[in-house]
């Protein structure tokens, strides 16, 4: 049991904030739901109501944002947990940004279409570049890899990445798929599904290293992102015209909802995690953590 003095400023223990803040994340789900059911039934969509959804979606960002950077507190500079951590919070705070730009720019460009290319491109490609720099600098931890210069093998595959999307963009725009794209809209259309799907693999074989402890499920977050983009993908390249309504109707509602539960998932375990490296035992977590999970992640 948590003692008074490991207790937060508001006089709850942290099992008890983590139950709080999961059922904030599920009221916010719900409104979600509300929201695709009115338009849903309605068959319109409204600005108000894209910007309400944005609304929702942008609080368990910064949420996780925050409770990374608080992960990342708990270890000294130079440790390196510490620099896995702070790759994976500067990521996120970067995704915030975007989130947060997108709705800026969704207001100034309400009536005509938005830049094939924007700023929020930037932001979420800067956090693909850190998500991913936190994968490989845990990648070697696990497997005492201590090369600093191996910094450029990351780059290496970042720039890979790069070209596999340029390449599949050139096999769209060559099937004729590509009608009304300009080449760069394709491109970052392609390239998202591609980073997540290579970060989501990565981030799925580490759940494995870690025995799917506590120590992995922040990387879930990254594994569902992987899903909703592959369906944002799907549907701008015309899968939506091969299959009927309904099926359309159920894959909008799955991003709906994975989207925003991905952050929420990753925010939760982020916040587990300090607790269980600020209070220790006391935190009442510990008994659910494989100690050899936590081990490997402090070496």
């Amino acid at each position: 049991m948590v003692n008074n003095l490991n207790k937060s400023r508001f006089g709850i223990t942290p099992r008890q904030i983590l139950w709080i803040s999961a059922a904030v994340f599920l009221i916010l789900l719900s409104f979600l739901v509300w929201v695709y059911l009115t338009e849903l039934q309605s068959q319109t969509t409204s600005f108000w109501n894209n910007e309400f959804v944005s609304y929702i979606i942008l609080i368990p960002a910064i949420g996780a944002a925050m409770a990374g950077t608080l992960l990342t507190r708990q270890f000294k500079r130079g440790e390196p947990p510490q620099r896995i951590w702070q790759a994976f919070s500067i990521g996120l705070w970067f995704w915030v940004a975007g989130e947060i730009s997108g709705m800026v720019y969704d207001a100034i460009y309400i009536k005509t279409p938005a830049p094939d290319f924007s700023l929020v491109d930037v932001f979420w490609l800067l956090g693909y570049f850190f998500l991913g720099l936190s994968l490989y600098y845990q990648i070697r931890l696990v497997y005492g890899i201590q090369k600093r210069q191996d910094i450029f093998l990351y780059l290496g595959l970042f720039v890979l990445a790069l070209l596999i999307a340029a390449g599949l963009t050139n096999l769209t725009i060559k099937s004729g798929r590509s009608e009304g794209y300009s080449w760069i809209f394709l491109f970052v259309t392609v390239l998202y599904p591609v980073l997540d799907l290579t970060e989501g693999a990565t981030a799925i074989w580490l759940s494995f290293l870690f025995g799917r402890g506590q120590w992995s499920r922040p990387w879930w977050g990254l594994i569902l992102f992987a899903l909703t983009d592959s369906i944002d993908a799907f549907s701008r390249f015309g899968g939506y015209d091969f299959i009927p309504v309904i099926a359309q109707n159920a894959l909008n509602f799955i991003s709906l909802i994975v989207y925003p539960a991905s952050y929420m998932i990753a925010g939760l375990a982020l916040l587990s995690n300090y607790f269980i490296l600020r209070y220790g035992e006391d935190s009442g977590l510990l008994k659910a953590v494989k100690k050899s999970a936590l081990n490997t992640s402090e070496k």
